[in-house]
């Protein structure tokens, strides 16, 4: 009716109607629709390498019933110094005294304005589609239906949209653009205007939850009723569940949502600001974690009091840990939080900006946390692509930046600077690319913590063994690219030009007698002072078969003949190996490397409830979570690890991933009873530790202390009162049924003393089996067997679990080849990009440099040579001051020492102690005897333990009085 449209439905009902409704809204155009079978499929035009170029998605205008989804993409490019997308200038020639004010002025002329899209990218196939106009052409592509809804809902009616969608913007199928745009990421996101979250279609509980939040949480009016009325149970379900939609299970989300300048939420029709979903999640967790009130208000319900602990471990929602970690992956003076933090538009404003703070961030933000902490503690998070887990965090990191050596030019300063001084750079270089193999990206990541750590706190390296991170990834390539057979990787530099010679010269026959006394025939050249040399074009696989493969080759130089080395055919086996990409792909993880399954916490199914539900599916890690300056325990005192004997060595040939590491062995496992059923104390337990029926003693301080890993719920010592609780929980929990009950003491005993312990001892001994040493010593592990060794690594916080395995015959022969084999490699690489460096110096050593104010002409060459002639004074300056401090230090402490002793008396020597020159002798012989046995051994990682009476040093005071030597594990 007139410019307006209107939609007649049947008046049937409040809730059909809006079923329908809903119904209408999500009709989409299939893929194989009959009138786009002559539509052509969209393809993508490379971006330029030279460029920070990205595209962007302008959605053409449309109602919410509309099939048709239309839209364009175009390019923008973030060069120039503020990182500020504009429209692309490549005849655009930047004159060399522009200002700052000058150049934000014509940035912000050309500026492109845009919202990212943060969305769940699933696993179902693409069967919708969409049209992409190109030059007046329509052609179609294929997209997932969430995406195909989350474009539908947020296309205005009148006007277009600029969105930055990854599925669309990206070229997914090609590696290295793909490369390129994650190193980006934070820009994207960071410049964004807004950051759309797509949560997905809407239902009744969605809007229920979203309501909740908008009228009654975020207002804090009434707070205290609407935790403690059952009247409100229905609405805290619905936002639980609105918290576990598969959105908040996204690796990605975490940066998304932490490099965004603000954020809305998306469900269906409905929306709401971030912040405000943020304030309710902090609300709900806290009053639930510190109280457990909310649980107490749906067990008063009748629809929801079946199901106890409806709210148990709330906190780690992947919605709960997504808003505690953006809340202090950053320190800033603004955030996403505050209503108003617009970006700087006055030129003289933004140019001063940028010279202060020298940051592409308008929030001037500081990333506060680790990559090792991020990725150690976001297992919730989800990734389809399993390379991602490592990816994903690395915009965010205190410690790291995305670094895709493949898409830099020869010239590009930065390739040069991050791969020569990323030793002295606060954010080290982490390596994108998704044509790495799977393994080697989680080795990595792995020697990334270790290094890291061995600056901070060397006692702590290797604890990064210890903690769950890492996805099981399928065999093969990742899911992002084509087949492997169809990846090229370009060479860093083009081949060299250099023209080769060839020398054209007589050849003789001539004859010489064997050992058995027969002739045999041989040639050799003729060479001639006016021999005539003619340029060689042929290939070096055409010159090595045109050799004679049955006589020597003479060489005039060496007076020496050259044969084919009896070991070729190794090489070459490894020749063909190395080609074979899919075998390269299909290593599997080795066991140093922890995965993610081991996490403590997962979402799955729960007796009574419809819905996927966060619930505890292992024991907390011992080693807890990487925290600057704290420890949970300290087994191997302040030894740190070891770095002469860190090695990594992939053995791909032999199918085995090697991390050597030093440490000691101490004990080994002699008993062990059945693992811990869902957090229950089994009975067979308190025999094992020394506790005998009827229980009705205190238990045995080895015992209670050993259930709780000898640490409270803060992980600082236990309380006293936990040995009286253990007591009263063996009491109460049922042991007639061969398990002491602790879910059912929690959730029914009404007891919060018990409930404290019970909890402790669910994060605890989950999973894990009591296991008694030969030793004595009673201990917790997972996968633990009699005949596991106990062990103390240097740089480990904790005594970890290994089975011991001996070496094949031949084996160490077979690894020495393949190592020197990889050592080879490595160094090709390393030329390759020493070559790269001499190309960018050789085309700059000539440029003429002409200084503003004095207007001396030099050039770079010789610019580059002052400077770094400078930097060299410096550094040997400063090395005289040093040693000339150490020298003065020395002489004072010497003259210090020598009037201490002038005033005593001397003394005869005492007498030599004969046990401790039996304990040296007896030690010496022990170390010997492991040099000889370490090198026909290897070892898998089973990960950590709790051993009672060795968690706090007491362990290396047991292998120094025991005469245990150091010894080289081969983790494999």
């Amino acid at each position: 009716m007139g410019d307006r449209a209107y939609q007649l439905v049947p008046i049937d009902g409040e809730d059909a109607r809006l079923h329908r409704s809903r119904s209408q809204r999500s009709q989409l155009q299939k893929y194989d629709s009959p009138d786009l079978e002559t539509v052509k499929e969209y393809t993508y035009d490379p971006l330029p390498p030279s460029k920070k170029r990205i595209r962007l998605l302008r959605l053409w205008s449309g109602t919410i019933h509309g099939l048709e989804i239309v839209c364009e993409l175009i390019e923008a490019d973030y060069d120039n110094s503020f990182h500020i997308p504009t429209i692309p200038m490549d005849n655009y020639n930047r004159p060399k005294d522009e200002t700052l004010e000058e150049e934000c002025r014509r940035v912000r002329k050309n500026e492109i304005k845009y919202e990212a899209l943060s969305w769940c990218w699933g696993d179902g196939p693409g069967e919708y589609v969409i049209r992409i106009e190109r030059d007046g052409v329509t052609y179609k592509k294929r997209v997932r239906k969430e995406l195909a809804l989350a474009l539908k809902y947020l296309r205005k009616p009148n006007e277009r949209r600029t969105l930055w969608i990854d599925a669309l913007c990206i070229d997914q199928r090609n590696h290295v653009e793909r490369n390129q745009q994650v190193q980006m990421m934070s820009r994207i996101y960071t410049r964004a205007k807004e950051v759309c979250i797509w949560l997905g279609e809407d239902t009744d509980e969605s809007k229920i939850a979203i309501d909740f939040i908008r009228e009654e949480i975020t207002q804090l009016k009434n707070f205290d009723t609407i935790t403690s009325d059952k009247s409100h149970s229905e609405k805290w379900q619905a936002l639980m569940m609105l918290m576990q939609r598969d959105w908040f299970s996204r690796r990605w989300v975490v940066q998304e949502i932490a490099l965004a300048q603000r954020a809305r939420i998306y469900c269906g029709p409905d929306s709401i600001p971030w912040k405000e979903f943020a304030v309710a999640v902090e609300l709900f967790v806290e009053v639930e974690t510190a109280t457990h009130r909310l649980s107490e208000v749906m067990q008063k319900d009748e629809k929801f009091r079946h199901i106890p602990g409806w709210f148990e471990y709330v906190s780690e929602l992947g919605a709960s840990l997504l808003v505690q970690a953006t809340g202090k992956v950053f320190r800033a003076q603004r955030t996403p939080m505050d209503d108003v933090h617009e970006d700087i538009e006055d030129h003289k404003k933004m140019a001063k900006f940028m010279e202060d703070v020298h940051t592409i961030d308008p929030l001037d933000r500081r990333s506060l946390l680790s990559l090792e902490y991020l990725v150690t503690t976001m297992f919730i998070f989800k990734a389809s692509e399993y390379r991602d887990c490592v990816y994903s965090m690395l915009a965010i990191a205190r410690d790291a930046s995305p670094f895709a050596e493949s898409t830099m030019r020869p010239d590009d300063v930065s390739i040069l600077t991050m791969s020569t001084f990323d030793n002295f750079l606060a954010e080290k270089p982490f390596k994108v690319d998704y044509a790495r193999p799977y393994v080697d990206v989680c080795r990595d990541f792995v020697e990334f913590c270790i290094q890291r750590k061995q600056k901070l706190d060397p006692v702590q390296a290797l604890d990064i063994l210890c903690r769950p991170w890492a996805l099981d990834a399928p065999i093969g390539t990742s899911l992002r690219l084509p087949e492997i057979s169809s990846i090229n990787r370009k060479r860093m530099v083009p081949p060299p030009t250099t023209v080769w010679k060839k020398r054209l010269c007589d050849v003789e026959c001539y004859e010489e007698k064997d050992q058995s006394g027969g002739v045999i025939k041989r040639i050799r050249y003729v060479k001639k002072d006016d021999d005539v040399w003619i340029d060689d074009k042929d290939d070096i696989f055409k010159a090595y078969k045109d050799l004679p493969k049955n006589d020597a080759i003479w060489d005039e130089k060496s007076k020496k003949e050259w044969k084919r080395p009896s070991s070729w055919e190794k090489v070459q086996c490894f020749l063909d190996h190395v080609k074979d990409t899919k075998r390269a792909h299909s290593q599997e993880l080795p066991s140093w490397v922890t995965r993610a399954s081991k996490a403590p916490f997962t979402l799955y199914e729960h007796p009574g409830m419809h819905i996927l539900k966060t619930g505890r599916a292992n024991a907390d890690p011992l080693v807890g979570p990487p925290t600057d300056g704290h420890r949970n325990y300290s087994a191997a005192q302040t030894h740190p690890i070891d770095h002469k004997s860190l090695k990594f060595r992939k053995r791909s040939y032999m199918g085995h991933y090697s991390l050597y590491v030093a440490g000691v062995e101490l004990d080994t496992v002699k008993e062990v009873r059945d693992a811990s059923q869902g957090g229950n104390i089994p009975q067979q337990w308190l025999a094992l530790g020394g506790w005998a029926a009827p229980y009705t003693n205190d238990p045995p301080a080895e015992f209670w202390r050993t259930l709780v890993a000898d640490r409270g719920q803060d992980n600082k010592n236990p309380p006293y009162y936990y040995a009286r609780a253990c007591k009263e929980s063996v009491h109460k929990g049922g042991t007639s049924s061969g398990r002491v009950n602790t879910t059912d003491l929690i959730n029914n005993e009404r007891n919060s003393i018990i409930a404290e312990f019970c909890r402790r001892v669910h994060a605890v001994i989950w999973g894990r089996s009591l296991f008694r040493t030969e030793g004595g010593k009673l201990g917790l592990a997972t996968n633990v067997k009699p005949g596991d060794r106990i062990c103390i690594l240097y740089g480990c916080t904790v005594p970890v679990v290994l089975k011991r395995y001996k070496k094949k015959p031949g084996d160490k022969e077979r690894e020495e080849f393949e190592d020197n084999f990889e050592a080879f490699r490595s160094c090709l690489k390393r030329l390759e990009k020493f070559r790269a460096r001499k190309a960018r110096y050789i085309s700059n050593k000539g440029k003429i440099l002409v200084d503003k104010e004095t207007g001396k002409r030099t050039t770079w060459e010789e610019e580059v040579k002052k400077a770094t002639k400078e930097e060299n004074d410096r550094i040997e300056l400063e090395k005289e001051i040093k040693e000339t401090i150490k020298k003065l230090e020395a002489k004072a402490k010497k003259d210090k020492k020598g009037d201490s002793l002038a005033g005593k008396t001397r003394s005869l020597s005492p007498p030599q102690n004969p046990t401790l020159k039996r304990t040296k002798t007896t030690l010496r012989q022990n170390e010997e005897r492991a040099k000889m046995e370490d090198p026909s051994l290897w070892y898998v990682f089973k990960g950590e333990s709790y051993v009672h009476g060795l968690m706090d040093g007491e362990a290396l005071r047991e292998a120094f009085y025991n005469d245990r030597p150091k010894r080289i594990f081969e983790l494999r």
